[in-house]
């Protein structure tokens, strides 16, 4: 849910809450109210950050992509960055092209990992919208009611939990529950399979096999049914592994790819490519184009517009959706956060996805939203041409 809360209340004096994140230089805007208090490690992973887009590759990153292998110091950025800012999050990352796994970060990896379930919040709203736009459903829903249409763009946009309750049970009506059901399992959902890697370093495997994400929905009444698509608080449990694998699949003309997690090889050459291996078309290639154009305007305009501009000076982009919530009657610092989505090259191509969850870290579109830019501002970095090569 991102725009049905009361305003943040503030924690009891001397309370340790998360500090913020802010990798937009110079910009007081990015990290909103309450920013940062400037410390030792936090400091050291943004000059690090800073070096990578300045085309100073930490060692072995650089290698590591164009192998499509692990970029570890990218791992050890974002878990740094989380643990000194006093947060309990997990970041996924994949190269939208193969599937391979670039980054997996989390802070406490015991307690909340990225193979472990959580609620997806409004990123349910995504794949509510993917299944509408699949079949072929209209742009703008009629509303009797109120005579307003529902404009699935804007939807996802600014995450109207109104709007997505009537497109959900707009849905159901239209091509009925047992479709919309095959639709979840093929985003991901009520799969059972627990992993389908392609090739996973064994020393990761216990790690990346993630629990089955599930939508337990199709008994529901309409009630509880358009409540579970457009809020995503209850009766379904997602992954940071599957909602990055989703996303790779829409950046990817709608196509995914079995996911590979390999460690680099120092001294290998690259391949010049590397296939997408196992294709298997999730969504159609309309529908991935119309998820990919509200995710950028989400970040330019909608829910997370607090990083509108944060990878301007690097020539790159982020789009994404924003969820907050999960902790009833907590204050909204004390909520879930997720943002989500894919990061988009100089030439608007989108390279990476981004999946990122902070439990009891407030808003989306802030810690969630930032660490998961201070990731995409390193991994451009390590794109850009090395000093004094053409």
């Amino acid at each position: 849910m991102d725009t049905a809360f009361p305003r943040p209340r503030s924690r009891p004096p001397g309370a340790a809450g998360p500090r913020s994140i802010s990798v937009a230089s110079g910009d007081s805007r990015f990290g909103g109210k309450g920013l940062s208090r400037r410390f030792g490690l936090l400091m050291a992973v943004l000059m690090l950050a800073c070096s990578a887009r300045m085309g100073i590759a930490a060692p072995g990153c650089r290698e590591a992509l164009a192998q499509h292998a692990v970029c570890e110091p990218a791992n050890k950025l974002a878990a740094g960055a989380m643990r000194s800012s006093r947060l309990e999050a997990v970041s996924v990352m994949q190269d939208v092209g193969s599937g391979a796994l670039v980054v997996f970060a989390a802070s406490q990896p015991s307690a909340l990992d990225v193979s472990t379930q959580v609620l997806p919040l409004s990123l349910s709203k995504v794949f509510l919208a993917a299944s509408w736009w699949d079949h072929k459903q209209p742009d703008l829903l009629e509303n009797a009611s109120s005579g307003k249409p529902v404009d699935v763009h804007e939807m996802l946009v600014g995450g109207s939990d109104s709007s997505a309750r009537q497109l959900a049970l707009a849905l159901r009506k239209s091509v009925g529950t047992p479709t919309v059901l095959a639709d979840l399992q093929r985003y991901g959902f009520n799969r059972g399979d627990g992993s389908s890697w392609s090739d996973v370093d064994r020393q990761w495997r216990k790690r990346l096999t993630p629990q089955s994400g599930y939508a337990r929905i199709g008994a529901l009444d309409d009630e509880n049914w358009s409540s579970a698509l457009s809020i995503g608080e209850s009766y379904m449990m997602t992954t940071a592994l599957q909602v990055s694998s989703f996303f790779q699949a829409v950046g990817n003309g709608g196509v995914l790819c079995a996911p590979n997690a390999r460690r680099m090889t120092r001294g290998v050459k690259p391949a010049k490519s590397i296939d997408c291996e196992a294709p298997t078309r999730v969504v159609e290639e309309t529908t991935a184009k119309k998820l990919m154009a509200a995710a950028l305007d989400t970040v330019q305009r909608g829910s997370a517009r607090r990083i509108a501009g944060a990878l301007h000076d690097v020539g790159w982009a982020i789009g994404g959706k924003t969820g907050t919530g999960g902790r009833a009657g907590a204050p909204m610092d004390a909520q879930d956060g997720w943002f989500a989505g894919l990061v988009f090259d100089r030439q608007g191509k989108a390279r990476y996805t981004v999946a990122t969850f902070v439990r009891r870290g407030g808003l989306g579109a802030g810690h969630a939203a930032e660490i998961s830019v201070l990731l995409a501002r390193f991994l451009a970095g390590q794109n850009t041409p090395k000093h004094g090569s053409q």
